[in-house]
């Protein structure tokens, strides 16, 4: 009798397990994936600094820069608009902008150097494309615990 309780109690207690942590994969995955095609040649580094904090959010951040990149290089400005933070409206003509401006760049190999922030929630990374030689300043906000791109009309602080 007591095994039968014990294998209850066992079987109830993972298969809790396993629902917390599938619910913590998708909780924490974020809303935004690279695409099959095109690839992406991108390098994201930190900015040197005696800050280990610099090194963490250039790993956060690494994702969504990669997807930024890969959005430009296919010319796909509505996917780009996607990476508007949650506060920005209207981010679809910037989008297009960016698209027109970088996208040429963007097929090209592409540094990326995160700063060392002065806040957590903001983020400026400097893009260089090597094809082009463009530079792009790029504000990210972090927002419900992703990264976003500053992109459109709207308050990178409202979220927070």
């Amino acid at each position: 009798m007591k095994r039968k309780r014990f294998a209850r109690v066992c079987g109830g207690a993972l298969a809790a397990a396993a629902v917390a942590a599938g619910a913590g994969t998708t909780w924490f995955r974020p809303p935004y994936a690279l695409a099959d095609t095109p690839s992406a040649d991108v390098t994201v580094r930190a900015q040197k600094s005696r800050y280990p904090d610099v090194a963490e959010t250039a790993e956060d951040v690494d994702g969504l820069l990669r997807v930024y990149v890969q959005r430009l290089k296919a010319g796909d400005a509505e996917g780009l608009a996607r990476l508007a933070g949650p506060d920005y409206d209207r981010p679809d003509a910037e989008a297009r902008t960016l698209v027109a401006t970088y996208g040429a760049g963007a097929r090209g190999h592409v540094e990326a150097t995160v700063a060392e922030g002065v806040v957590d929630y903001f983020q400026q990374v400097e893009l260089v494309y090597d094809k082009t030689g463009q530079r792009q300043e790029l504000l990210l906000v972090k927002d419900d615990g992703h990264w976003w791109v500053a992109l459109g009309d709207g308050d990178p602080a409202a979220g927070m």
